[in-house]
């Protein structure tokens, strides 16, 4: 108990030297400053001789100072203080007319017709069947169909060529089947509405 009131004691001794030094520094610093202010004295400045051969202009001896109010006032940028501000040393484009703005306008609609113009063409389709359906014959688990395209007759089995564009794929009471090779497309010949005939 007696070793802690000691630390203590020696605690707040220490403490109070440390703020009787500070008191007596502040003091000390403003009669200082008091002095400085109280010694200073405008310096007057020395004539300065001039030899008998100069010539003296009168206007220029009425006043040792300078006029403030000749020296105009500074005109600040508002963006000198802007550190990020961007600078482009390209030179700047001259405004486009209302004439020029419909012009290129024009172009570009006309641009962009010649790009849906080049783009990819519609995909290519079979030209329309001119086959006549005439008949059909069957034989066991073979069956022919008899066809007629313009003074020429087809007679062909199920997957074989009909004049060397189409293939034969199916018959039945209602339709025929036949593939267009050059393109791998199905087209269906309707048989309800023509003459038809089976063997």
């Amino acid at each position: 108990m007696n070793t802690m009131d000691a630390a203590e004691k020696k605690r707040k001794t220490i403490i109070g030297l440390a703020l009787a030094a500070t008191l007596i520094a502040v003091v000390l610093v403003e009669d200082e400053e008091e002095m400085t202010v109280d010694t200073a004295q405008p310096v007057a400045p020395k004539p300065m001789k001039r030899s008998t051969s100069e010539r003296v202009d009168a206007p220029a001896v009425q006043n040792d100072y300078l006029n403030i109010g000749q020296l105009g006032q500074r005109k600040f940028d508002p963006q000198a203080g802007e550190l990020f501000a961007s600078t482009s040393w390209a030179p700047k484009r001259p405004p486009i007319s209302p004439q020029q703005q419909a012009i290129n306008a024009q172009k570009r609609a006309e641009a962009e017709a010649r790009a849906k113009a080049k783009a990819t063409p519609p995909a290519p389709t079979p030209p329309p069947l001119q086959f006549k359906y005439i008949g059909k014959a069957i034989e066991g688990n073979k069956t022919w169909v008899f066809l007629a395209q313009d003074d020429e007759n087809f007679i062909a089995r199920i997957g074989e060529k009909v004049d060397e564009k189409y293939r034969l794929d199916t018959v039945n009471d209602e339709s025929v089947t036949l593939t267009y090779l050059p393109l791998n497309v199905k087209q269906t010949l309707s048989i309800n509405d023509q003459q038809t005939g089976k063997f």
